[in-house]
């Protein structure tokens, strides 16, 4: 567990038992705007398995991804977040909401269920912590549903989850890649890291080594890692180096390619590391034939698709 979700945490014990908050009714009655995410991926996991209870955003998305969620979407209060890395949460306000349940969603280490634990019990309210890990997306979205008495909305989408990454998990091996974040396309998730777990198990090979996590690199060692392919989630990196040859050539002289993956409403890979990234894995498991399965699943997601759902494009 990082520091940062750490001292979140304790932070946020000490600041419940001062505000002696107790449990009661929501504002919106029984079951709406009841539960309160955590942190992001929390977030979309309740959303994706009963919308209407979600009390608000940990960080509101951005206006391109609202348009493509139903209204509800915008009409929610962005609260802060009670873990994670999002702008902390407004204590006093979160214990004003009285929710039912906090619902989190991600790491479980040992130390981290003892500080819920004692959160839970601090706050008055149910607090729920659902394993994060990719491969169990369907048993996460069948707990959630139990939780949320939404099982009839869970129960399907964790089939469809399910028979993703079975597909997800027979795909042939892909090439190697690196992960480019942001506009310089310099942050990168290292082998062995959430950022790109979606990528490497579906046998795609992650050039980046010298960690497990996120983190900054030069082109120099992107340089001398050599991949064969540019992923990025970043509109801007990839017009930006369209002309760039430091990027575009390999080292014996090929040309290296471009993967432009989906971020709207959320990303495909990552950002938030939660069930939005079930689209990345069908994608991966069948390029050419998945257009249908992603439609459908983005629809069981988020509640409702853009008229045409964004596809990842080879730029070049």
């Amino acid at each position: 567990m990082t520091t940062t979700r750490r001292s979140a945490l304790i932070g946020l014990g000490g600041a419940l038992a001062l505000s002696g908050c107790s449990r009661g009714s929501s504002p919106g009655g029984a079951h709406s705007r009841d539960v309160v995410a955590a942190g992001s991926p929390a977030a979309l996991l309740v959303w994706a398995v009963a919308r209407e209870r979600l009390a608000g955003w940990p960080r509101r998305p951005a206006p391109a991804a609202l348009s493509a969620l139903p209204a509800l979407a915008a009409d929610l209060p962005e609260l802060g977040g009670l873990t994670g890395n999002n702008r902390q949460a407004n204590l006093e306000a979160i214990a004003a909401l009285k929710p039912r349940l906090i619902i989190d969603y991600g790491n479980t280490d040992p130390e981290y269920q003892a500080l819920a634990e004692r959160l839970k019990a601090r706050l008055g309210a149910d607090w729920r912590l659902i394993d994060g890990s990719l491969t169990r997306i369907p048993e996460a979205i069948r707990e959630a549903g139990a939780l949320l008495e939404a099982g009839r909305n869970a129960d399907p989408l964790a089939d469809q989850a399910a028979e993703v990454l079975e597909r997800w998990r027979r795909a042939p091996s892909g090439p190697g890649f690196y992960y480019a974040r942001g506009a310089d396309g310099l942050e990168t998730g290292f082998r062995g890291a959430l950022a790109t777990e979606v990528l490497e198990g579906a046998g795609w090979t992650n050039v980046a080594e010298g960690s497990r996590d996120i983190g900054r690199v030069t082109r120099e060692q992107v340089a001398a890692w050599d991949p064969e392919v540019l992923v990025t989630l970043d509109s801007g990196f990839a017009e930006a180096v369209r002309r760039d040859p430091a990027w575009r050539w390999r080292g014996n002289g090929e040309r290296r390619r471009l993967l432009l993956l989906p971020d709207r409403p959320f990303g495909w890979v990552d950002r938030p590391p939660s069930v939005n990234r079930l689209l990345g894995c069908a994608w991966l498991a069948d390029p050419k034939g998945s257009t249908m399965i992603v439609g459908a699943l983005s629809r069981r997601l988020y509640g409702m698709a853009p008229v045409e759902v964004a596809q990842p494009r080879w730029v070049w």
